[in-house]
């Protein structure tokens, strides 16, 4: 795995036509003289592999010695890798501080995060004050050295939590979820996490690993799922190959003898140990046992951890079905999907676990009465269920209620006026049920026997003949024969009757909810 300093430090040389100085590298990369010292030793091992060599002079400096056109090209090859970071928004500088910063083997110092960055040290400087703002939520507090940097101090714990979520929000997520689905991916060396030292063959290389590792568990994750577990170990690695250990507590580690996936957990850090040099301790495994349980299927949770996300899933329907006035208790398949979810997301919750909502966009878009509701909802049942579910969660649930809400659906009672016999009045019935799905015709009547009809239950009239009505039930004429325009014009009417009739009512907007 390659250090993008590096490889900075191997294109410098091969630029050079003779000796460079140590200092003259260290201008350039605006790092320490121990640092590039450091570093050359990894490179001298690096050129070794393209049959090349570090020739050090004292005095003159160093110099790559080989083939010319073997130097020509590695500097090809280590151009493509080195994709120079420019344009940065703040949001992307924050990603790629905290990751860089947690990662960092010695501790970072501003002048070497604005060069990395090309922005002046006053900015970094900004984006570090707005980084520290997010590090109380994780437990981590950010460091500052007068003469030896800055650092992000806490449990590996957190600082594992905080590498999480940051890189589901950096831009190199979207090429993880592609290597994950195309096992043919094609890598070209490029580190798409710009602040880790891992290119997207590492990546690929570990991912297809896994995958293909016969890990039951791994192998029963939908690829909602299987994404965020992937994430999960990627980090649990660059971590160990960092010397970065976790530490769980005696009590901690007791409670999870009595769970389930250990076998499965250990099978995977057997298969990383022995493909990447390292070792897992007893800690560790259970660490990623914690990931598993996250995931799991309701089936295999704990007793109470059932009971407990049943017991929520009930109270919410229950709630709901006040607000909005539909049956849910009468649905099964409403009350188990939503355990299904709640059961591992109460155990995300206390073990501080996270997880990534690929729909949360659409939802806001298509569902934000509905998810804000459900928030809402969530806060209100608070004394009693106390979990503080991440919005990611909560947009899950969401998608359950808005399926459900669409199961209750009913359509338009319509009665059909036509002032035609009964044959012209059946065949026009038939053709508007055909077409238009969201009316039911609950009865054929005249231009007479209208006038007496029970109108209490009625959603709309569709009528051949022009109507005196004293009831507010919207009547929409049409041609007797109905012409295409005819079903198209009624089609956009009755969507927003249809809609008015079955979208949560104005008491179930989030707005009208008990504060």
């Amino acid at each position: 795995m390659q250090n993008k300093r590096i490889l900075e430090i191997v294109r410098i040389l091969l630029q050079q036509s003779d000796y460079i100085t140590i200092q003259a590298i260290t201008q350039i990369l605006q790092v320490s003289n121990k640092t590039i010292r450091n570093d050359l030793m990894i490179v001298a091992e690096y050129l070794e592999e393209s049959n090349l060599s570090l020739n050090k002079k004292t005095g003159a400096g160093v110099r790559i010695d080989g083939d010319e056109e073997t130097k020509l090209y590695l500097l090809k090859e280590i151009s493509q890798k080195s994709r120079q970071m420019t344009d940065y928004s703040p949001q992307a500088r924050k990603i790629y501080l905290g990751l860089r910063i947690i990662n960092c083997e010695e501790n970072c110092r501003i002048y070497e995060l604005a060069s990395e960055l090309y922005v002046s040290r006053a900015t970094i400087h900004k984006d570090l004050f707005i980084l520290s703002k997010t590090l109380p939520s994780y437990r981590l507090e950010l460091i500052r050295k007068n003469n030896n940097g800055i650092c992000i101090e806490g449990t590996e714990r957190h600082l594992r939590d905080l590498m999480f979520d940051l890189m589901l929000e950096d831009n190199g997520y979207s090429e993880f979820v592609k290597i994950v689905k195309n096992a043919a991916y094609p890598c070209q060396n490029h580190f798409i996490f710009e602040a880790l030292d891992y290119t997207d063959t590492d990546i690929h290389r570990l991912v297809q690993l896994i995958i293909h590792s016969g890990n039951y568990y791994i192998n029963c994750l939908p690829f909602d799922s299987l994404v965020p577990a992937l994430l999960r170990i990627f980090i649990i690695m660059v971590r160990n190959l960092g010397e970065h250990s976790v530490s769980l507590s005696e009590t901690f580690m007791q409670d999870l003898q009595s769970q389930p996936l250990y076998p499965e957990s250990r099978h995977l850090a057997l298969l990383l140990q022995a493909e990447y040099q390292i070792c897992f301790s007893e800690e560790e495994i259970r660490y990623i046992q914690i990931h598993f349980l996250s995931l799991q299927n309701k089936s295999r949770l704990p007793k109470d951890e059932q009971q407990e996300a049943r017991m929520l899933g009930m109270a919410l329907l229950r709630y709901w079905e006040d607000i909005f006035h539909r049956p849910f208790s009468e649905d099964t398949d409403f009350l188990e999907s939503l355990v299904a979810h709640l059961g591992p997301a109460i155990t995300r919750y206390h073990h501080g676990i996270s997880i990534k909502n690929p729909m949360m966009s659409e939802i806001h878009a298509y569902y934000e009465n509905t998810f804000q509701i459900v928030k809402r909802s969530m806060e209100i049942l608070h004394i009693r269920y106390p979990y503080d579910l991440i919005d990611d969660e909560l947009g899950y649930i969401a998608i359950h209620l808005a399926a459900a809400l669409e199961r209750t659906k009913q359509p338009l009672k319509t009665i059909l006026v036509c002032h035609g016999g009964n044959g012209a009045s059946n065949l026009l019935s038939r053709k508007l049920t055909a077409q238009l799905p969201e009316i039911e015709i609950v009865s054929l009547e005249s231009f007479l026997s209208i006038q007496n009809a029970d109108l209490s239950q009625i959603d709309l009239i569709i009528t051949t003949i022009e109507l005196s009505l004293s009831a507010e039930i919207p009547v929409l004429t049409i041609n007797s024969l109905v012409h295409d325009y005819d079903i198209l014009r009624l089609k956009e009417l009755i969507k927003k009757y249809y809609k008015a009739k079955n979208t949560p009512l104005e008491e179930a907007s989030v707005d009208k909810l008990p504060q």
